[in-house]
């Protein structure tokens, strides 16, 4: 085989949402050895705007996978820039994952940025390169909805609904994936320029969604999981990443949910059990979770900000890196708990004893 830099051309180009995600590789020599050749890559996340049935909706992401992978050659060695909010996942020869991480409370990633992403040495001739994006619906935000419904419409029906559109879109549009670039060498024919996704929406699918608004808006119960169970969403798995603020759910049963990038700020979790749940970057700011039981949860970075966690069960939670200052901690059990890396500060309910054993286990209590 020859030593000499492989002639890459674009092959396939995919970025039917450009607003929300796009993506953009360009190869180029390396310094460092014949023969090799290293990818630079241009990402840009933000909102993008859709027309849905009546309405309008905006949608953004915050989460999600970013692969690379190769054919007929080797990744020497992957090089996104670390000040990204990407974590390597994955890395062989010839393939690569990263997972975006959104911080607690970020209701969608906005990135405009161009990094290195890795060095390639060719094995063969013939390479080709393919730079795509997956997300599921945990990665998925609606950040706003005009048109679709009134104002008025009670905010545990908005959550659900939101969710249904997310699942919709991720469904209809966003699979398998939002974004892919294909680099070959050897190319014969034109250009694959796919300016719009693919998959073609069937009117019935509208229908049924459309249908669905309109039946979820009229029903008499705010119930949440019976509003999940009519939208045929699966409450353990179909909630994450949602937006819950401002919800009623007093007493609400999701052990061993899901629900992982939600947002519950202001919401009413008085008596919920959300134990063994997986709430890792989920928002509490402002809610009321006094006599919740949380045992076992995942609450790894999440935001407790002046929620109340008064006679709440937190027995082996995971609580690493998690804020929980100005939080109400009267009475709240926290045997066990995971605490290395988390804020507390100004909380009711704290005495000297608690605070000294905190303190041993590594929690963090920053000097005003």
């Amino acid at each position: 085989m020859s030593e000499s830099y492989p002639s890459l051309h674009l092959h396939t180009a995919y970025n039917p949402y450009p607003k929300c995600v796009f993506l953009q590789v360009t190869p180029k020599l390396s310094v460092t050895s014949q023969g090799e050749f290293s990818l630079d890559l241009n990402m840009h996340f933000n909102e993008q705007e859709k027309s849905l049935l009546n309405g309008q909706i905006t949608f953004g992401i915050k989460g999600g996978k970013l692969s690379l992978m190769v054919e007929q050659g080797k990744i020497i060695e992957p090089q996104l820039n670390s000040d990204l909010p990407f974590k390597l996942i994955e890395s062989y020869d010839n393939s690569v994952i990263w997972h975006l991480i959104a911080q607690t409370g970020q209701s969608t990633v906005k990135i405009d940025h161009l990094s290195p992403l890795a060095t390639i040495k060719p094995t063969q001739e013939s390479v080709e390169v393919t730079v795509s994006y997956q997300v599921n619906l945990a990665d998925i935000s609606i950040t706003d909805v005009t048109g679709l419904w009134r104002h008025d419409i009670h905010p545990n029906k908005h959550s659900i609904l939101e969710r249904k559109l997310a699942q919709f879109l991720c469904k209809e549009r966003l699979s398998p994936e939002i974004s892919m670039i294909k680099l070959a060498s050897n190319l014969s024919g034109e250009v694959k320029k796919i300016d719009s996704p693919t998959t073609h929406i069937k009117p019935e699918h509208l229908a049924q969604l459309h249908q669905l608004i309109d039946s979820l808006y009229d029903i008499k119960t705010n119930n949440l999981l019976e509003l999940a169970k009519i939208a045929e969403l699966d409450p353990q798995i179909d909630l994450a990443g949602g937006n819950f603020l401002a919800t009623e759910l007093s007493a609400i049963e999701l052990s061993g949910a899901n629900l992982t990038h939600s947002n519950f700020r202001g919401a009413n979790l008085t008596d919920a059990d959300l134990s063994e749940a997986v709430l890792n970057y989920a928002r509490f700011s402002g809610a009321d979770l006094s006599g919740a039981y949380l045992g076992n949860a995942n609450l790894q970075q999440g935001d407790f900000y002046r929620s109340s966690l008064a006679l709440a069960n937190l027995i082996g939670t995971d609580l690493r890196g998690a804020n929980l200052q100005d939080a109400n901690l009267s009475q709240t059990n926290l045997s066990g708990a995971l605490v290395k890396g988390c804020q507390f500060g100004n909380n009711e309910g704290m005495t000297p004893e608690i605070k000294a054993n905190l303190l041993e286990r590594g929690a963090v209590f920053p000097e005003k």
